[in-house]
Protein backbone atom coordinates (compact mmCIF):
# COMPACT_ATOMS: atom_id res chain seq x y z
CA UNK A 1 0.00 0.00 0.00
CA UNK A 2 1.33 3.29 -1.34
CA UNK A 3 0.87 5.89 1.78
CA UNK A 4 0.67 9.79 0.73
CA UNK A 5 -0.12 13.27 2.66
CA UNK A 6 -2.03 16.25 1.47
CA UNK A 7 -3.07 19.61 3.00
CA UNK A 8 -5.26 22.28 2.49
CA UNK A 9 -7.76 24.36 3.50
CA UNK A 10 -9.83 21.78 4.98
CA UNK A 11 -10.75 18.57 5.32
CA UNK A 12 -13.00 18.01 1.58
CA UNK A 13 -10.89 20.05 -0.23
CA UNK A 14 -7.40 17.67 1.12
CA UNK A 15 -9.69 14.34 0.04
CA UNK A 16 -10.27 16.09 -3.47
CA UNK A 17 -6.76 16.54 -3.85
CA UNK A 18 -5.77 12.91 -3.05
CA UNK A 19 -8.45 11.56 -5.28
CA UNK A 20 -7.37 13.97 -8.52
CA UNK A 21 -3.93 12.26 -7.50
CA UNK A 22 -4.51 8.77 -6.42
CA UNK A 23 -8.11 8.15 -7.98
CA UNK A 24 -11.59 7.25 -5.76
CA UNK A 25 -10.10 3.88 -4.32
CA UNK A 26 -8.32 5.30 -1.01
CA UNK A 27 -8.26 4.96 2.44
CA UNK A 28 -7.95 7.49 5.14
CA UNK A 29 -5.59 6.32 7.65
CA UNK A 30 -5.17 10.19 9.67
CA UNK A 31 -6.51 13.81 9.46
CA UNK A 32 -5.41 16.73 11.85
CA UNK A 33 -5.05 20.43 12.13
CA UNK A 34 -1.38 21.90 11.73
CA UNK A 35 -0.65 25.49 11.91
CA UNK A 36 2.02 27.86 10.41
CA UNK A 37 2.36 25.75 7.35
CA UNK A 38 4.62 27.40 5.13
CA UNK A 39 2.76 28.27 1.75
CA UNK A 40 -0.12 29.88 4.29
CA UNK A 41 1.49 31.43 7.54
CA UNK A 42 -0.75 31.77 9.98
CA UNK A 43 -3.80 29.92 8.72
CA UNK A 44 -4.82 27.08 10.14
CA UNK A 45 -4.91 23.66 7.39
CA UNK A 46 -6.18 19.81 7.53
CA UNK A 47 -3.71 17.28 6.48
CA UNK A 48 -5.01 14.52 5.68
CA UNK A 49 -2.64 10.79 5.27
CA UNK A 50 -4.82 8.21 2.69
CA UNK A 51 -3.33 5.04 1.72
CA UNK A 52 -4.06 3.57 -1.98
CA UNK A 53 -3.35 0.11 -3.55
CA UNK A 54 -2.17 0.45 -7.22
CA UNK A 55 -3.73 -1.93 -9.49
CA UNK A 56 -0.97 -4.44 -10.62
CA UNK A 57 0.23 -4.14 -14.53
CA UNK A 58 -0.31 -7.55 -16.55
CA UNK A 59 2.95 -7.39 -18.72
CA UNK A 60 2.18 -8.82 -21.83
CA UNK A 61 2.57 -12.47 -22.50
CA UNK A 62 5.34 -13.44 -24.84
CA UNK A 63 5.11 -17.31 -25.69
CA UNK A 64 7.96 -19.69 -24.55
CA UNK A 65 10.24 -20.99 -27.30
CA UNK A 66 10.14 -24.43 -27.67
CA UNK A 67 14.23 -25.77 -28.33
CA UNK A 68 14.85 -29.17 -30.31
CA UNK A 69 14.60 -31.25 -26.99
CA UNK A 70 11.02 -30.16 -26.39
CA UNK A 71 12.70 -28.16 -23.35
CA UNK A 72 10.63 -24.64 -23.04
CA UNK A 73 12.95 -21.65 -22.34
CA UNK A 74 11.77 -17.86 -21.86
CA UNK A 75 12.78 -15.16 -24.35
CA UNK A 76 11.77 -12.15 -25.47
CA UNK A 77 11.22 -12.65 -29.70
CA UNK A 78 11.97 -15.88 -31.17
CA UNK A 79 15.20 -16.43 -33.24
CA UNK A 80 13.88 -19.32 -35.17
CA UNK A 81 12.23 -19.24 -38.48
CA UNK A 82 7.96 -19.17 -38.26
CA UNK A 83 7.82 -22.48 -40.07
CA UNK A 84 10.59 -24.16 -37.11
CA UNK A 85 8.35 -22.32 -34.41
CA UNK A 86 5.38 -23.93 -35.90
CA UNK A 87 6.14 -27.30 -36.22
CA UNK A 88 8.00 -27.11 -32.63
CA UNK A 89 4.28 -26.52 -31.31
CA UNK A 90 2.52 -28.17 -33.37
CA UNK A 91 4.29 -32.30 -32.58
CA UNK A 92 5.39 -32.15 -28.55
CA UNK A 93 2.91 -29.31 -27.46
CA UNK A 94 -0.52 -31.03 -28.29
CA UNK A 95 -2.74 -31.89 -25.46
CA UNK A 96 -4.77 -34.20 -26.99
CA UNK A 97 -3.58 -36.47 -29.92
CA UNK A 98 -5.03 -35.95 -33.04
CA UNK A 99 -5.43 -38.15 -35.79
CA UNK A 100 -2.74 -37.73 -38.26
CA UNK A 101 -4.68 -36.70 -41.23
CA UNK A 102 -4.47 -37.82 -44.60
CA UNK A 103 -1.38 -37.08 -46.60
CA UNK A 104 -1.52 -35.02 -49.71
CA UNK A 105 0.14 -33.04 -51.79
CA UNK A 106 -0.35 -29.96 -50.54
CA UNK A 107 1.56 -26.46 -50.88
CA UNK A 108 4.21 -25.49 -48.51
CA UNK A 109 1.72 -22.59 -47.27
CA UNK A 110 -0.54 -24.80 -46.32
CA UNK A 111 1.37 -26.72 -44.19
CA UNK A 112 2.46 -23.44 -43.14
CA UNK A 113 -0.82 -22.50 -42.15
CA UNK A 114 -2.04 -26.03 -40.93
CA UNK A 115 0.62 -25.40 -38.15
CA UNK A 116 -0.19 -22.00 -37.46
CA UNK A 117 -3.52 -23.07 -36.66
CA UNK A 118 -1.80 -25.75 -34.51
CA UNK A 119 0.78 -23.09 -32.41
CA UNK A 120 -2.40 -20.78 -31.77
CA UNK A 121 -4.38 -23.85 -30.28
CA UNK A 122 -1.46 -24.66 -27.77
CA UNK A 123 -0.82 -20.40 -26.68
CA UNK A 124 -4.50 -20.69 -26.03
CA UNK A 125 -4.34 -23.81 -23.68
CA UNK A 126 -1.62 -22.66 -22.03
CA UNK A 127 -3.10 -19.52 -21.18
CA UNK A 128 -1.13 -18.58 -17.65
CA UNK A 129 -2.70 -19.13 -14.03
CA UNK A 130 -2.26 -15.46 -13.29
CA UNK A 131 -4.05 -14.23 -14.75
CA UNK A 132 -7.06 -16.92 -13.79
CA UNK A 133 -6.58 -15.69 -10.67
CA UNK A 134 -6.74 -11.80 -10.65
CA UNK A 135 -9.64 -12.52 -12.55
CA UNK A 136 -11.25 -14.29 -9.91
CA UNK A 137 -10.36 -11.84 -7.28
CA UNK A 138 -11.49 -9.00 -9.23
CA UNK A 139 -15.25 -11.31 -9.75
CA UNK A 140 -15.09 -11.47 -6.26
CA UNK A 141 -14.77 -7.53 -5.70
CA UNK A 142 -17.18 -6.95 -8.22
CA UNK A 143 -20.26 -9.17 -6.48
CA UNK A 144 -18.90 -7.50 -2.65
CA UNK A 145 -19.21 -4.09 -4.33
CA UNK A 146 -22.71 -4.77 -5.78
CA UNK A 147 -23.96 -5.87 -2.50
CA UNK A 148 -22.48 -3.18 -0.26
CA UNK A 149 -24.57 -1.16 -3.12
CA UNK A 150 -27.60 -2.82 -2.87
CA UNK A 151 -27.73 -2.58 1.10
CA UNK A 152 -27.06 1.02 1.12
CA UNK A 153 -29.87 1.47 -1.32
CA UNK A 154 -32.24 -0.42 0.51
CA UNK A 155 -31.01 1.48 3.98
CA UNK A 156 -31.98 4.81 2.13
CA UNK A 157 -35.41 3.78 1.16
CA UNK A 158 -36.25 2.33 4.80
CA UNK A 159 -35.41 6.23 5.90
CA UNK A 160 -37.50 7.82 3.21
CA UNK A 161 -40.38 5.69 4.46
CA UNK A 162 -40.06 5.13 7.73
CA UNK A 163 -41.20 8.65 9.66
CA UNK A 164 -38.53 10.55 11.59
CA UNK A 165 -39.16 9.84 15.41
CA UNK A 166 -40.65 12.27 18.13
CA UNK A 167 -37.88 10.96 20.54
CA UNK A 168 -35.50 13.74 21.76
CA UNK A 169 -32.30 13.42 20.02
CA UNK A 170 -29.13 13.07 22.17
CA UNK A 171 -27.32 16.62 21.24
CA UNK A 172 -24.07 16.47 19.96
CA UNK A 173 -21.19 17.92 21.02
CA UNK A 174 -21.26 21.62 20.26
CA UNK A 175 -17.34 21.39 19.32
CA UNK A 176 -17.87 19.35 16.60
CA UNK A 177 -20.33 21.61 14.96
CA UNK A 178 -18.70 25.04 15.63
CA UNK A 179 -21.68 26.02 17.48
CA UNK A 180 -21.78 26.75 21.29
CA UNK A 181 -24.45 27.35 23.65
CA UNK A 182 -24.35 30.96 25.59
CA UNK A 183 -22.26 32.27 27.01
CA UNK A 184 -19.53 30.73 24.58
CA UNK A 185 -21.32 31.81 21.45
CA UNK A 186 -21.34 35.15 22.85
CA UNK A 187 -17.82 35.66 23.68
CA UNK A 188 -17.17 33.87 20.22
CA UNK A 189 -18.59 36.73 18.67
CA UNK A 190 -16.88 39.46 20.08
CA UNK A 191 -13.72 37.67 19.37
CA UNK A 192 -14.58 37.91 16.13
CA UNK A 193 -16.07 41.20 15.93
CA UNK A 194 -12.58 42.40 17.36
CA UNK A 195 -9.94 41.42 14.57
CA UNK A 196 -9.20 37.78 16.11
CA UNK A 197 -8.96 35.34 13.15
CA UNK A 198 -12.18 32.67 13.11
CA UNK A 199 -9.60 29.80 13.44
CA UNK A 200 -8.20 31.25 16.85
CA UNK A 201 -11.09 32.45 18.13
CA UNK A 202 -12.68 28.85 17.84
CA UNK A 203 -9.65 27.46 19.47
CA UNK A 204 -9.61 29.81 22.44
CA UNK A 205 -13.66 28.96 23.06
CA UNK A 206 -13.48 25.49 22.54
CA UNK A 207 -10.36 25.25 25.15
CA UNK A 208 -12.78 27.27 27.63
CA UNK A 209 -15.53 24.70 26.83
CA UNK A 210 -13.49 21.61 27.34
CA UNK A 211 -12.29 22.81 30.52
CA UNK A 212 -15.68 23.52 31.57
CA UNK A 213 -16.64 19.54 30.27
CA UNK A 214 -19.05 21.34 28.18
CA UNK A 215 -21.37 22.84 31.39
CA UNK A 216 -24.08 25.42 30.29
CA UNK A 217 -24.08 27.23 33.70
CA UNK A 218 -21.01 28.82 33.80
CA UNK A 219 -21.18 32.65 33.66
CA UNK A 220 -19.83 35.10 30.93
CA UNK A 221 -17.43 36.02 33.27
CA UNK A 222 -15.83 32.76 34.07
CA UNK A 223 -15.68 31.78 30.50
CA UNK A 224 -14.18 35.00 29.71
CA UNK A 225 -11.48 34.76 32.55
CA UNK A 226 -10.92 31.34 31.18
CA UNK A 227 -10.13 32.77 27.42
CA UNK A 228 -8.13 35.47 28.93
CA UNK A 229 -5.32 33.37 30.67
CA UNK A 230 -5.50 31.68 27.54
CA UNK A 231 -4.67 34.69 25.54
CA UNK A 232 -2.61 36.30 28.14
CA UNK A 233 0.27 33.17 27.54
CA UNK A 234 0.37 34.35 23.87
CA UNK A 235 0.96 38.17 25.04
CA UNK A 236 4.45 38.27 26.82
CA UNK A 237 5.36 41.47 27.93
CA UNK A 238 8.98 42.92 27.58
CA UNK A 239 10.59 43.41 30.68
CA UNK A 240 12.64 47.10 30.90
CA UNK A 241 13.92 46.19 34.09
CA UNK A 242 15.33 42.58 33.49
CA UNK A 243 17.17 44.25 30.20
CA UNK A 244 18.85 47.34 32.76
CA UNK A 245 22.08 47.47 33.45
CA UNK A 246 24.37 49.75 35.51
CA UNK A 247 27.35 51.33 33.29
CA UNK A 248 26.30 49.41 30.13
CA UNK A 249 24.96 51.98 27.24
CA UNK A 250 21.43 50.57 25.70
CA UNK A 251 21.42 51.41 21.70
CA UNK A 252 18.36 50.21 20.56
CA UNK A 253 17.11 50.00 16.51
CA UNK A 254 13.57 50.98 15.71
CA UNK A 255 12.72 48.83 12.44
CA UNK A 256 9.36 49.02 10.53
CA UNK A 257 7.60 49.95 7.09
CA UNK A 258 6.59 53.31 6.24
CA UNK A 259 4.17 54.87 7.89
CA UNK A 260 4.12 52.50 10.50
CA UNK A 261 4.91 55.64 13.72
CA UNK A 262 8.76 54.59 14.12
CA UNK A 263 9.53 58.65 14.88
CA UNK A 264 6.71 58.49 17.41
CA UNK A 265 7.42 55.28 18.84
CA UNK A 266 10.85 56.19 19.89
CA UNK A 267 9.85 59.48 21.58
CA UNK A 268 7.12 57.74 23.25
CA UNK A 269 9.67 54.71 24.48
CA UNK A 270 11.96 58.36 25.50
CA UNK A 271 9.24 59.76 27.23
CA UNK A 272 7.39 56.73 29.26
CA UNK A 273 8.41 56.44 33.10
CA UNK A 274 8.37 52.77 32.70
CA UNK A 275 10.53 52.83 29.50
CA UNK A 276 13.53 55.18 29.04
CA UNK A 277 11.62 57.95 30.20
CA UNK A 278 13.92 58.17 33.89
CA UNK A 279 17.22 57.74 32.06
CA UNK A 280 19.04 59.78 29.92
CA UNK A 281 18.40 59.04 25.98
CA UNK A 282 19.28 60.12 22.61
CA UNK A 283 17.42 59.82 19.58
CA UNK A 284 19.28 59.48 16.36
CA UNK A 285 17.04 60.76 13.41
CA UNK A 286 18.92 58.61 10.14
CA UNK A 287 16.47 59.84 7.90
CA UNK A 288 17.67 61.05 4.64
CA UNK A 289 15.14 64.20 4.41
CA UNK A 290 16.62 64.97 8.41
CA UNK A 291 14.52 65.18 11.80
CA UNK A 292 10.73 65.55 11.54
CA UNK A 293 9.39 68.89 13.07
CA UNK A 294 7.62 66.46 15.60
CA UNK A 295 11.38 65.15 16.73
CA UNK A 296 12.74 68.28 16.67
CA UNK A 297 9.32 70.21 18.91
CA UNK A 298 9.95 67.11 21.29
CA UNK A 299 13.20 67.81 22.22
CA UNK A 300 12.71 71.21 23.06
CA UNK A 301 10.11 70.19 25.43
CA UNK A 302 11.76 66.98 27.05
CA UNK A 303 15.50 66.49 28.03
CA UNK A 304 15.82 64.42 25.15
CA UNK A 305 18.80 65.27 22.65
CA UNK A 306 17.55 64.54 18.94
CA UNK A 307 20.19 64.43 16.62
CA UNK A 308 20.74 63.78 12.71
CA UNK A 309 23.21 61.28 11.77
CA UNK A 310 22.76 60.38 7.75
CA UNK A 311 26.04 58.67 7.69
CA UNK A 312 25.71 55.53 9.76
CA UNK A 313 28.89 54.54 8.49
CA UNK A 314 30.82 56.51 10.72
CA UNK A 315 29.83 54.39 14.22
CA UNK A 316 33.08 54.71 16.17
CA UNK A 317 32.61 58.42 16.02
CA UNK A 318 28.58 58.30 17.05
CA UNK A 319 29.08 56.09 19.78
CA UNK A 320 31.94 58.06 21.02
CA UNK A 321 30.04 61.36 20.84
CA UNK A 322 27.46 60.02 22.28
CA UNK A 323 29.13 57.99 24.67
CA UNK A 324 27.65 59.99 27.37
CA UNK A 325 23.56 58.63 26.83
CA UNK A 326 22.48 55.62 28.65
CA UNK A 327 20.14 54.94 25.51
CA UNK A 328 20.78 55.30 21.84
CA UNK A 329 17.46 54.87 20.03
CA UNK A 330 18.35 55.08 16.27
CA UNK A 331 15.25 56.18 14.16
CA UNK A 332 15.61 54.27 10.82
CA UNK A 333 14.02 55.10 7.40
CA UNK A 334 10.92 53.39 6.47
CA UNK A 335 11.61 51.31 4.04
CA UNK A 336 9.28 48.10 2.57
CA UNK A 337 11.01 45.05 3.71
CA UNK A 338 10.07 43.42 0.26
CA UNK A 339 12.13 46.23 -1.69
CA UNK A 340 15.58 44.71 -3.16
CA UNK A 341 18.96 44.47 -0.88
CA UNK A 342 17.20 45.59 2.08
CA UNK A 343 17.92 42.79 4.18
CA UNK A 344 21.58 43.63 3.14
CA UNK A 345 21.12 46.95 4.72
CA UNK A 346 19.32 45.98 7.89
CA UNK A 347 22.38 43.98 8.46
CA UNK A 348 24.31 46.52 7.57
CA UNK A 349 22.86 48.73 10.42
CA UNK A 350 23.15 45.91 12.94
CA UNK A 351 26.57 44.91 12.17
CA UNK A 352 28.10 48.75 12.26
CA UNK A 353 25.64 49.57 15.80
CA UNK A 354 25.48 46.39 17.51
CA UNK A 355 22.21 46.98 18.83
CA UNK A 356 21.44 45.49 22.02
CA UNK A 357 17.85 45.69 21.25
CA UNK A 358 16.05 45.39 17.60
CA UNK A 359 11.97 46.59 18.18
CA UNK A 360 9.83 46.12 15.24
CA UNK A 361 7.00 49.10 14.75
CA UNK A 362 3.70 47.94 13.31
CA UNK A 363 0.80 49.77 12.28
CA UNK A 364 -2.55 47.59 13.32
CA UNK A 365 -4.28 49.88 10.95
CA UNK A 366 -2.78 47.64 8.07
CA UNK A 367 -4.06 44.23 6.34
CA UNK A 368 -3.14 41.34 8.92
CA UNK A 369 -2.09 39.29 5.81
CA UNK A 370 0.36 41.87 5.43
CA UNK A 371 1.15 42.53 8.53
CA UNK A 372 2.06 38.65 9.32
CA UNK A 373 4.47 38.87 6.34
CA UNK A 374 5.78 41.58 6.79
CA UNK A 375 6.80 40.57 10.76
CA UNK A 376 7.78 37.08 8.86
CA UNK A 377 10.40 39.24 6.56
CA UNK A 378 11.94 41.40 9.48
CA UNK A 379 12.02 37.58 11.53
CA UNK A 380 15.15 37.38 9.55
CA UNK A 381 17.24 39.96 11.38
CA UNK A 382 15.97 38.72 14.92
CA UNK A 383 14.23 41.51 16.66
CA UNK A 384 14.20 41.52 20.18
CA UNK A 385 10.25 42.53 20.84
CA UNK A 386 7.70 44.40 18.46
CA UNK A 387 5.43 47.42 19.25
CA UNK A 388 1.84 48.01 18.10
CA UNK A 389 0.40 51.45 17.18
CA UNK A 390 -2.25 53.69 16.06
CA UNK A 391 -4.74 51.61 17.41
CA UNK A 392 -6.75 54.56 17.37
CA UNK A 393 -6.89 54.02 13.56
CA UNK A 394 -8.61 50.30 13.55
CA UNK A 395 -11.72 48.78 14.42
CA UNK A 396 -9.69 45.05 14.68
CA UNK A 397 -7.58 45.47 17.33
CA UNK A 398 -7.81 41.56 18.29
CA UNK A 399 -5.37 41.03 14.89
CA UNK A 400 -2.93 41.73 17.66
CA UNK A 401 -3.24 37.95 18.61
CA UNK A 402 -3.48 36.75 15.39
CA UNK A 403 0.03 38.26 14.72
CA UNK A 404 1.28 37.01 18.13
CA UNK A 405 0.27 33.49 17.23
CA UNK A 406 2.54 33.65 14.39
CA UNK A 407 5.70 35.74 15.16
CA UNK A 408 5.71 34.93 19.56
CA UNK A 409 7.49 37.71 20.09
CA UNK A 410 7.03 40.44 23.61
CA UNK A 411 5.37 43.16 23.72
CA UNK A 412 7.12 46.31 24.43
CA UNK A 413 4.19 49.08 23.93
CA UNK A 414 0.60 49.93 22.81
CA UNK A 415 0.44 53.02 20.61
CA UNK A 416 -3.08 54.60 20.99
CA UNK A 417 -2.25 58.09 19.49
CA UNK A 418 0.06 60.96 18.25
CA UNK A 419 0.02 62.71 22.04
CA UNK A 420 3.40 61.70 22.86
CA UNK A 421 2.31 61.83 27.10
CA UNK A 422 -0.78 60.01 27.12
CA UNK A 423 -1.19 57.73 24.63
CA UNK A 424 1.04 54.82 25.50
CA UNK A 425 0.90 52.16 27.18
CA UNK A 426 3.42 49.22 27.95
CA UNK A 427 2.65 45.81 26.04
CA UNK A 428 0.55 44.06 28.71
CA UNK A 429 -2.69 41.95 28.15
CA UNK A 430 -4.81 44.26 30.21
CA UNK A 431 -4.77 46.67 27.76
CA UNK A 432 -5.92 44.10 25.18
CA UNK A 433 -8.76 42.44 26.88
CA UNK A 434 -9.77 46.47 27.58
CA UNK A 435 -9.77 46.69 23.77
CA UNK A 436 -11.63 43.25 22.93
CA UNK A 437 -14.15 42.94 25.75
CA UNK A 438 -15.11 46.87 26.09
CA UNK A 439 -14.12 46.21 30.19
CA UNK A 440 -10.76 46.72 31.83
CA UNK A 441 -10.17 43.35 33.73
CA UNK A 442 -8.01 42.17 36.30
CA UNK A 443 -5.89 38.74 36.29
CA UNK A 444 -7.33 35.56 35.50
Amino acid sequence: MQVKTFIDESLPKALFKAKQDLGDDIVIIESKEIRNYSGNPGVRMVQVTVGHNPKKKVKKWIPPRVDESGVETKMKAPKKSFSEIAAAYGRPAAQKPRPAPAKKKAAPRGEDSNSFDTMISDILNRKPKELDKEKVILDEIASLRAEIKQLSQKAEKQEKAAPPPRVERPQAPPSLYNEYPEPYATIQEQLKESGVQDDLAYALVNQAFLLNEGRRDVSGEHVQAQIEKEMRAMLRTYNFKSRRRKGKQRVVLLLGPTGAGKSTAAMKLAAHPGMYGNQKTTILSTDPYGPSEALKAFARMHETDVYEEKDIDQTATILEKYKKSDVIIVDTPGKSPFAPNQLEKWEQYIKILKPTDIFLVMSVGADLKDLVLLCANYLLVKPTGIIFTKFDETTQPGKVFSILDVISLPVVAFGDGKRIFVDTQEGKPEYMFNKIFGAKTGEA
